[in-house]
């Protein structure tokens, strides 16, 4: 071939335009992972994650205009989304813009989801403008917050930034996380709108929300709940029923309400996990991957619709952790998960709802009525103050301008928990008298069901009144688990204990940790606790013979309620908790008590065989023999995360 030939010939392949691929076709092509990824580095593979194939080739159905995508944790959900992402960089370029939570969020996602993606994927790193631009070019560099590529780019901002939306338009809009968006961005209005706003001037326009999802009625709940709700189905080998699976069989009265391929165990036992259809066969956990492979290339099954759209090209995916074969995630380990979830507790039972099946948590609405939690007052035995169940108590504190308030709680396995004293001490918190009344009040044992006393292990004191006084105190008592606290608001989904800051006052300066409280979050997890029928588990209990729980105490006790916060498109954006009467300090005192758990974290278990063994020791002692037995308490430091081992005296004094 002579040099004019092999030129043209070259100008003719160049002329060429690229393969129509999809996006699951291109990742299969092109994207390789990183390093630090389970694959370490190898190319991938659609068939391992199978699921993802229709939601990701959903970007190319025609009339397509908005994708919802509520998602479980160790699906791969994020990563098919990358693969969108670098789709429309390297073989479809076009104009796009990420955005997440916070501003933070995505620098942080831009060093490393994003970073990790272009440097390990040749194709991309060829494009992508990393690099700055040769002196005297006209060409723009990327950045954390933009990258810059042939055709197009990408720019990323944070849901709580005016920013963000203002200076933006572009053919692909995604938001991530959006759960956690914020309700509102300035005067804007919700963030959601604002990012499909940014899409108007595009015919061929496309937003994505993606999302595990928090509460029902949050914002991808609404989403998917608008869309055609598609739900990924599998045939029964058995008799050849093609549905999706469910952890729980429906509610009669629900949408879904129906038989449906279920998960079901034997005995509690794990091991013991499969998939059963309406018809009895049973599908194992190989048969269950298989099925979801052959359901991902079979023309008709797999996503499919289950409801007619609310909005024109609103699709909407629902990617629960029964559907996923990333990994170790198998119907043994899920059923762990549950297993462990519902003896932990609420919280624990949340995060299993919405992490693991994609679905949002309902919180219980409604004014508890204080007459009925009366009723069940119990007997905790003769002479005993502490039930068998309970080997930890901890206090909460509230401070009164004319009085301290406290409540001891004990605590069982899932965080059941027994109320053991409620009481007040008269006087003015800012006298030293008063102060050493609540200390004396604080170092009360009380007796336990194994015939040890036991002392409180932690207390949790309010700092919003008298809060000078409270430092001193807290300063001098600290050592003995006694930590400084402070209320706030609008902190739902944080930890219902924050990590401390140092409050440094007086001519005399001298570090106090003061502990934020989540107090949304831990109202919530008291009145979950209100709320259980009795003969359950993570119950809440009241000594009968305690005349401090009187009517007062639970009206105090169910004295506010939540309500919840929509915009003008009915998705909620936040909840506040309402007062219903002037005085709540044994709701105040419950959430206190809890707040020292959590800052204690005990191991309940290992608490439990210490009392035995005092118990046993003590039988075997003489009588007349009062001395300190010096009893190792497991339990996790509140400065750090370390575990330690500590001294609690239990007995006589």
């Amino acid at each position: 071939m002579n040099p004019t030939d092999e030129l043209v010939g070259s100008w003719s392949e160049a002329a060429q335009p690229p393969p129509e691929l999809t996006v699951s076709q291109w990742a299969d092509l092109r994207r390789r992972l990183p390093e630090t990824s389970a694959a370490r580095g190898g190319r991938w593979n659609t068939d391992t994650v199978p699921y993802l194939r229709g939601i990701m080739n959903a970007v190319h159905e025609p009339g397509t205009r908005v994708i919802a995508l509520k998602k479980c944790h160790q699906s791969g959900g994020s990563e098919g989304i990358s693969n969108i992402i670098g789709y429309h960089m390297e073989h479809d370029p076009c104009a796009m813009l990420v955005v997440q939570p916070t501003a933070q969020v995505a620098e942080a996602w831009s060093k490393e989801r994003l970073g990790d993606m272009i440097r390990t994927t040749p194709e991309l790193r060829k494009v992508v403008r990393e690099k700055r631009p040769p002196r005297g070019s006209n060409e723009s560099e990327s950045t954390l917050a933009l990258k810059i590529f042939p055709g197009g780019y990408l720019a990323l901002g944070g849901a709580n930034t005016e920013n963000t939306f203002a200076r933006w338009s572009v053919r692909i809009a995604l938001g991530d996380d959006v759960d956690r968006f914020p309700a509102v961005v300035g005067d804007e209005g919700d963030p959601a709108d604002l990012l499909i706003n940014r899409t108007t001037t595009f015919h061929d326009a496309l937003a994505i929300f993606v999302s595990t999802p928090t509460l029902v009625g949050g914002r991808i709940d609404v989403m998917y709940g608008r869309s055609d709700q598609r739900r990924f189905h599998i045939t029964c080998p058995g008799c050849g029923r093609l549905d999706w699976i469910v952890w729980r069989k429906p509610k009669a009265d629900s949408k879904d309400a129906g038989q449906h391929f279920l998960v079901v165990f034997d005995d509690r036992d794990p091991s013991t996990a499969r998939v059963e259809c309406p018809c009895g066969y049973q599908i194992t956990e190989p048969e269950r991957r298989r099925l979801i492979l052959e359901a991902s290339h079979t023309p008709g099954f797999g996503w499919i619709p289950t409801a007619e759209p609310k909005e024109t090209g609103l699709v909407g995916f629902h990617l629960p952790a029964m559907v996923s074969t990333l990994g170790d995630v198998t119907l043994q380990r899920l059923v762990e998960k549950w297993l462990s979830a519902r003896a932990r507790g609420k919280e624990n039972l949340k995060v299993f709802i919405n992490t693991t099946l994609a679905e949002g948590w309902e919180e219980r609405g409604g004014k508890i009525e204080s007459h009925t939690l009366m009723k069940r007052r119990e007997h905790y035995g003769p002479g005993i103050e502490v039930p068998l169940q309970a080997p930890v108590l901890t206090c909460g504190v509230d401070v009164q301008d004319n009085r301290f308030e406290l409540q001891v709680i004990g605590w069982g396995p899932g965080e059941e928990r027994f109320v053991v004293d409620n009481r007040v001490v008269p006087g003015d918190p800012k006298k030293a008298e008063t102060r050493d009344a609540l200390w004396e009040a604080l170092q009360r044992k009380y007796h336990h069901a194994s015939g040890v006393d036991l002392p409180i292990q932690a207390t949790c004191i309010d700092t919003g009144y008298a809060t000078e006084e409270i430092y001193d105190f807290v300063l001098r008592y600290q050592h003995r688990r006694v930590f400084a606290t402070k209320g706030f608001g609008g902190r739902s989904g944080e930890p219902i204990v924050g990590k401390p800051s140092e409050k440094r006052y007086g001519k005399s300066p001298r570090p106090v940790r003061l502990y934020p409280i989540n107090v949304d979050d831990a109202k919530s997890d008291v009145m979950n606790y209100l709320t259980v029928e009795p003969g359950q588990p993570q119950l809440m209990h009241w000594p009968i013979e305690l005349d401090t729980i009187d009517e007062e105490y639970f009206a105090q006790l169910c004295s506010e309620h939540k309500e919840t916060r929509t915009n003008k498109a009915g998705v909620i954006t936040h909840s506040v908790w309402v007062l219903d009467r002037e005085r709540n300090e044994a709701l105040d005192t419950a959430v206190l008590a809890l707040a020292a758990f959590k800052l204690l974290r005990p191991n309940i278990e290992q608490m439990a065989e210490v009392l035995e063994k005092a118990a046993a020791a003590a039988q075997q002692s003489k009588p007349a023999a009062t001395h300190r037995r010096a009893v190792p308490v497991q339990t996790q430091d509140a400065g750090n995360d370390r575990r330690v081992s500590r001294s609690t005296y239990l007995g006589g004094e």
